[in-house]
């Protein structure tokens, strides 16, 4: 396992070539889990009121590793390397965590100046303390936060099914509020 996970390492630096775009939209307002941005994109969840509550503008965002570290997973599983497949593709979530990071701290270097700062990342998918309860950003509006960079060429493609390709990629978005 050590061998492999050493192998696996010294690929991924070769294969990865991260990139993200975002883009910075006003909050025209939060209420009743309907988050409604500059441009008439609107959102559903009902976390956004408390993760959202005290956010002006929100940054969208989509970042992917591309398309070499899918490429080198699939190469491993044609080859019978199923276990080197799956460290590569654990490594590569590894990665976008890293990533996304790197890109909230790009991002909030860019806030301070304007004495802002990032609060929470949200994206569809996934599901968010609201309340007592818990509750989904529902994948189908996907397509909606895609909707937001227009015609903007992306390092990512979304599919009918709202999933991404390439498959090691991220989307969401932060909010952005008065330094405290």
């Amino acid at each position: 396992m050590r061998t492999i996970a050493e192998r696996v390492s010294g690929e991924i630096a070769g294969i990865a070539s991260p990139e993200a775009r975002y883009v910075r939209l006003p909050i025209v307002s939060v209420a009743d889990g309907v988050l409604t941005l500059a441009g008439g994109h609107r959102f559903n969840c009902g976390a956004f009121d408390r993760l959202l509550g005290e956010a002006t503008e929100v940054i969208v965002f989509v970042l992917t590793l591309g398309a070499g570290m899918d490429a080198a997973a699939a190469r491993r599983f044609e080859a019978a390397e199923p276990v080197d497949a799956l460290f590569i593709e654990t490594a590569g979530w590894l990665c976008v965590e890293k990533a996304t990071r790197m890109l909230a701290a790009t991002i909030q270097e860019e806030l301070a100046l304007e004495g802002l700062r990032l609060t929470f990342r949200l994206g569809p998918g996934y599901d968010y303390k609201a309340g007592t309860d818990r509750t989904v950003w529902g994948l189908e509006e996907q397509s909606a936060l895609f909707d937001v960079f227009g015609d903007a060429p992306l390092p990512v493609v979304l599919m009918e099914s709202r999933a991404m390709t390439p498959k090691l990629s991220r989307s969401g978005l932060f909010g952005v509020a008065q330094r405290s």
